[in-house]
């Protein structure tokens, strides 16, 4: 019997997450032992349906039970109100009840649009995520945190929604180009960054394994950065506190991304490689945190061949762009930026911008050279 490797405890909302090598025939089994379920809602991208979608239906028809397979477009443009309408309409034309569940399968696009749609269909049905991009596995398929994209910056629409469980197969990751598991790396450092000074001393030693799926190596990773991040999820729900910590990297990365208008120029993970170097650095300029801490992180993507530069995307743009697009961040407070930045490995802080100038100052001298 495959017992789960995490319990994330959020009370009468806990839920358990699966971490194994390959447990793609055994989804229905553990969906089976989770709750018995009216009908089955699995959602998907035509990208992932073509390499895992008939052995996860075959998985869940152990269940006995009606299922309806949805496929939407792939890519970040699918998180909009559009397909967002779509995919409501779609679930309700199946005819669910309140006991039917709604089954993610996906990276991070498909999750947080499922979880959304999951958390408004008939004010709420429980979902189930199965994430397939390691980016999704070690991040986005945790905690809660659904939205689609608004035209004024990335997950301004949106809710909080626990799953009731994740399942996550390591072989899902094969079919993934090298960006794509590359970019889940950018989450599991960050985690090492903000909470576990041994863990970052591990991943300098064990990075390149995880990049290259070495099934050991990569379950351990996908594990501790779950532990993290539930850890820190289940102190803090609805980012009241310390769950802004999770974000060291985004206001800087989201920016990046909104620039490019989510292009294909650069994906998330990458924006976010992109944008932890820059808030390390700016940790630094403000004599938060050693020198030695930007250089450690810039030196290991060196060894692993990670570009982490805005000029490694060929992305045109400066300090004021950066700046007004963060404006509409949604960890604006008060109508003044924040910004995670740390005083050592694994000790996070929240700073808040008073003066516009010192930030403008910062990426002319440390980024626009």
């Amino acid at each position: 019997m495959i017992k789960p490797r995490i319990k994330v405890k959020l009370g009468e909302n806990s839920y358990p997450i699966y971490i194994e090598e390959n447990i793609v025939s055994e989804i229905g089994n553990i969906i089976g032992k989770i709750g018995s379920f009216s009908k089955y809602i699995l959602v998907t991208d035509s990208n992932v349906a073509k390499f895992y979608l008939k052995d996860v239906e075959n998985s869940l028809k152990i269940l006995q039970k009606p299922f309806k397979s949805i496929i939407l477009r792939p890519g970040e443009k699918t998180k909009s109100f559009k397909n967002l309408n779509y995919l409501v309409e779609k679930i309700l034309q199946n005819k669910i009840d309140r006991n039917s569940v709604v089954i993610a399968l996906g990276g991070g696009v498909i999750g947080d649009l499922v979880g959304f749609a999951a958390s408004i269909v008939l004010r709420g049905l429980p979902y189930i995520q199965i994430p397939t991009t390691l980016l999704a596995q070690v991040d986005s398929s945790v905690g809660g945190k659904t939205g689609i994209n608004s035209i004024y910056g990335k997950n301004l629409i949106g809710s909080f929604k626990q799953p009731i469980a994740v399942i996550s197969s390591l072989n899902m990751l094969d079919s993934l180009q090298k960006r794509e598991i590359n970019s889940g790396y950018a989450e599991i450092l960050k985690y090492s960054l903000i909470a576990d000074k041994n863990f970052f001393k591990w991943l300098l030693d064990n990075g390149k394994d995880i990049i290259n799926l070495q099934p050991k190596n990569c379950i351990k990773a996908i594990k501790k950065s779950c532990e993290i991040k539930s850890n820190i999820v289940s102190m803090d729900e609805k980012e009241s506190g310390i769950r802004a910590f999770l974000n060291l990297g985004h206001t800087f990365g989201h920016s990046i991304e909104s620039i490019t208008n989510y292009s294909k120029k650069i994906n998330h993970g990458e924006a976010i490689f992109v944008g932890t170097l820059m808030a390390l650095k700016f940790s630094n300029y403000l004599n938060l945190c050693k020198s030695e801490i930007p250089k450690k992180y810039q030196e290991h993507l060196k060894i692993l061949g990670i570009k982490h530069l805005i000029d490694d995307y060929k992305i045109k743009t400066n300090s004021e762009e950066i700046y007004k697009h963060m404006l509409f961040d949604k960890k604006m407070t008060n109508g003044k930026l924040n910004f995670i930045v740390i005083r050592d490995f694994g000790k996070p802080q929240i700073y808040k911008l008073e003066n516009k100038k010192t930030l403008i100052t910062f990426l002319r001298k440390e980024v626009f050279k």
